[in-house]
């Protein structure tokens, strides 16, 4: 056989087309080892992750939020466990027929099933899903029990926030719900889990990253059907959430509600010393266990559309005219810039004119001739519209301020309102008007633009019966904070007082006012006065305005809501204060008649049940000293003013 010999052309040809193979060859065999490489050094974890997806599993164990205490250890918020149903789709041969058996099981419909497999799915495989959510331990037991049949199916444990204390401490605690995705990108990857739930009022909002604890897990080898086989490697436990302890007295928050039971408003207690609130109420409540899980879309709606605010703690939220509890600070004005001595006096017909305008007192035909004792006793609104007029609205201003209205107290909770003290500048900014002076009285007697919290009146009042100590509100216990700090708690603890600039006479002038307000022969707080203690307060009467008047078929009638509000804010003991308190009953139209009752009961109870409680020092009781001018404040002797050695509080508490 003869071969031709190729010619150069085809030489040449056949060259280039060799060259051309090659290349392509070289070229594919360098994309399939650049693949190989990516996948094995780039993606290999994602790999390796998939080929062991069917017999390897992290469980990731939520950190149990912090338990919230009250000052003595009784619980008012901690965790119970909660069972929930999850399923990896990936381990259920037949998934269809999985859902069927678990639907047997639980009772639970296949359909509801199957639309909340399809809303809970995850782009990321071998990741459980939640199917059923906190079905209890008899449910669990059953799903563990027919396992066999439940392939994919486990059964996981996680802690559940429960309220124990439920209405009695719901504004001051708060309620947790689901998280954000704002607040979600603010907590550490550690607490990610765990921080799927957060607080979303009250000290379980302010204290969140407090009482959120730091993520847990394991790393478990699992069967076919999704049993855990054995543990690989060792497990990292989760570390729970802080623990909190309140300043709150529990007992003395119950005795609070029987109170208040069918009336709406507020009671604070507080140490007039620390400023450590004992008791915060607010009425109506509600139970924060509806908050724990789905809250429906109904109560939601119910709880936020109550006419009565049942989800504002009005404590801190509440704005309201203060009424004639502001008259001390229009006394302490006048005394501290000399326009008046304790012993000056205005005459009040009943009446007072500056012009054209016409202000009337509450007393018809008036007080006569008064000193500022005995207007503060009687609380004589012509006396402070004289007053007022002279000290200037200006002046008031300042003195108001000085006192911590117009701003938050600072108290640890959410959403503090500021309320408002109003000023020429701001009248002429905010409303194009000038000011008058028919506005001044107005606001010498704590009415017209001027609203207050009840707390920013407690801490007010307070400041007055510490003669010129303002002391900042707080949550937290004083002694809680001592014992885990040590002597670092010291400076936290001195920055929350402030002094005055107002000399301690001025406030003993005005105290002594404040105690004929209960004991004195006019005094507008009678059914205040108490045998076990002397208290010293007194009483506003806030107007309601903004809402219409209804015509009965007897003619023109104020209708519930127009009531006035009724506040009394006090202290005791009246010579050596060691508590101070504020009712306020909506629409309860004067003090004297719904705040001040309360308050006396508030009172009592503290000196018969909390005080033993704190083991405090026996106080000493005054002596009565005949040299004393007759109505000295401080003159009657304190008998029986505490229990027996013994007597034991009462036994509400949670162990």
């Amino acid at each position: 056989m003869k071969f031709a010999l190729m010619t150069s052309e085809e030489q040449q040809l056949f060259r280039s087309r060799l060259a051309l193979i090659s290349g392509a060859v070289a070229l594919a065999m360098f994309a399939l080892l650049f693949r190989v490489w990516f996948m094995q050094v780039v993606d290999g974890g994602y790999y390796r992750e998939l080929a062991l997806g069917n017999r390897i599993r992290v469980v990731p164990q939520e950190a149990p939020r912090g338990i919230i205490y009250d000052r003595h250890g009784a619980i008012l918020a901690f965790n119970r466990p909660a069972f929930n149903v999850e399923l990896v789709p990936e381990d259920a041969p037949n998934l269809e027929k999985t859902l069927r058996n678990l639907s047997l099981v639980t009772g639970y419909p296949y359909p509801d099933l199957l639309a909340t497999m399809q809303k809970n799915r995850t782009p990321y495989k071998f990741k459980p899903l939640l199917l059923l959510e906190d079905i209890g331990r008899k449910g669990a037991d059953l799903v563990e029990t027919y396992q066999e049949d439940l392939p994919g199916i486990t059964v996981a444990v996680e802690p559940k926030r429960l309220y124990p204390t439920a209405y009695i401490t719901s504004h001051v605690v708060g309620y947790i719900g689901q998280i954000s995705r704002p607040q979600l990108k603010e907590l550490p990857l550690a607490k990610a889990r765990s921080g799927r739930i957060v607080g979303h009022a009250g000290i379980e909002l302010v204290a969140n990253r407090t009482l959120i604890g730091t993520d847990g897990g394991r790393q478990v080898e699992v069967d076919h059907v999704g049993r855990e086989l054995r543990v690989l490697g060792d497990p990292v436990d989760p570390v729970p959430g802080g623990d909190l302890y309140l300043s709150l007295d529990l007992e003395l928050q119950q005795y609070i509600k029987t109170l208040m039971s069918g009336q709406s408003g507020t009671i604070v207690v507080m140490r007039t010393r620390t400023g450590e609130v004992l008791a915060m109420t607010s009425f109506p409540d509600f139970d924060p266990n509806l908050f724990v899980g789905r809250i429906d879309e109904s109560t939601w709606e119910k709880m936020v559309r109550s006419e009565k605010e049942m989800l504002i703690n009005k404590a801190i939220q509440g704005q309201y005219a203060p009424g004639s509890t502001f008259k001390m600070l229009v006394a302490l004005a006048g005394l501290d810039l000399g326009i008046i001595k304790p012993d000056s006096t205005y005459f009040c017909p009943g009446y007072h004119r500056v012009g054209r305008d016409i202000r009337y007192c509450w007393k018809n035909g008036g007080h006569g001739e008064v000193n500022v004792t005995q207007a503060i006793e009687q609380s004589c609104n012509v006396f402070f519209y004289q007053l007022g007029l002279e000290v200037g609205v200006d002046q008031i201003e300042r003195y108001a301020r000085m006192f911590g209205f117009g701003d938050a107290t600072g108290v640890e909770l959410d959403s503090e309102k500021t309320g408002l003290v109003p000023s020429r500048q701001w009248k002429e900014r905010v409303m194009k008007e000038r000011w008058y002076h028919g506005e001044t009285m107005h606001l010498s007697i704590g009415q017209g633009y001027l609203t207050v919290t009840p707390l920013q009146l407690l801490t007010y009042a307070n400041a007055i019966a510490n003669r010129g100590m303002w002391v900042r509100p707080t949550m937290f216990s004083h002694a809680a904070l001592a014992g885990a700090h040590g002597a670092a708690a010291e400076p936290l603890l001195a920055a929350q007082t402030r002094k005055l600039p107002i000399a301690a006479e001025n406030f003993d002038v005005v105290r002594q006012g404040m105690f004929g307000v209960v004991n004195g022969d006019h005094g507008t707080a009678h059914r205040a006065r108490s045998r076990l203690v002397d208290v010293a307060g007194k009483t506003g009467t806030s107007q309601v305005i903004g809402r219409r008047m209804r015509t009965g078929e007897a003619g023109l009638e104020e209708a519930d809501a127009l009531q006035p509000h009724s506040f009394f804010v006090s202290y005791a003991p009246a010579s050596d204060p060691e508590i101070s308190v504020l009712v306020l009953v909506e629409h309860g139209k004067s003090g004297g008649e719904a705040a001040a009752p309360i308050a006396k009961k508030v009172i009592e109870y503290y000196f018969q049940e909390v005080r033993p409680r704190e083991n405090l020092p026996p106080r000493q009781q005054p002596e009565l000293q005949a040299e004393q001018p007759a109505g000295h404040p401080f003159t009657r002797r304190l008998d029986n003013a505490f229990p027996p050695a013994g007597t034991p509080p009462l036994a509400f508490r949670a162990r």
